[in-house]
């Protein structure tokens, strides 16, 4: 039983973690992304964003292996991946462009918007897939 909850438990945490992912990434879309501010508070929404989501995710892959639910651990684990990987790479190119585009480059300041844009619609698919899975795959 307390299995069980581990698993329930783990399984909405990551939901959360990533709903709370892309419900906090989106309204910052306003911004013009051309103030130090700007670029530093999206920067930071999504470091800890990808930090929480990889924290939930390697829980709830452990969570399903010691169900003996490999195939959804194998999933959780590869969210974690993702969740990793995007940091190190979309975090690295923010930091890259904001060191620029606060000298008046324009060019830096759309890449930014679109790193931005593309930072939030990858969440929202992987948010959309785990849902999909979860309802197609049986507990």
């Amino acid at each position: 039983m307390m299995l069980k909850a581990f698993v329930l438990v783990s399984t909405v945490f990551l939901l959360m973690s990533l709903g709370v992912s892309v419900l906090s990434s989106t309204p910052l879309l306003i911004l013009k992304h051309d103030v130090p501010m700007d670029s530093r508070v999206i920067r930071q929404v999504f470091h800890y964003s990808y930090r929480l989501v990889t924290i939930m995710a390697t829980a709830s892959s452990l969570a399903f292996a010691l169900a003996g639910r490999p195939l959804l651990s194998l999933a959780m684990a590869c969210i974690a991946l993702i969740a990793l990987t995007l940091h190190r790479v979309l975090l690295g190119r923010m930091d890259n462009l904001r060191t620029t585009m606060h000298e008046g480059d324009a060019a830096a300041i759309t890449r930014f918007r679109k790193l931005h844009v593309t930072g939030v619609l990858l969440n929202l698919t992987q948010l959309v897939l785990l849902v999909w899975g979860i309802t197609r795959i049986a507990f």
